[in-house]
């Protein structure tokens, strides 16, 4: 699966699952996990990089809810 697929999955999982997400940690993004949220929509991170902002994101809806938004744009 290349990494175009890996972010449509994602994609639809957080569509599925987003009133389970929502009841899940909001807290707020700092200005270096934001950078690194656009940085895994624009497939530039690294795979360590990648694996540590997608754990991050399994807690956070404001993650979740920029990164479906880089996304979509």
């Amino acid at each position: 699966m290349d990494e175009e697929d890996q972010f449509r999955a994602l994609f639809g999982l957080l569509e599925r699952f987003e009133s389970d997400v929502s009841g899940r940690s909001a807290d707020s993004l700092n200005a270096e996990m934001e950078a690194k949220i656009r940085g895994l929509a624009a497939g530039t991170l690294d795979n360590n990089e990648r694996d540590e902002v997608l754990q991050a994101l399994s807690s956070n809806r404001a993650g979740l809810e920029l990164l479906a938004s880089c996304l979509r744009n």
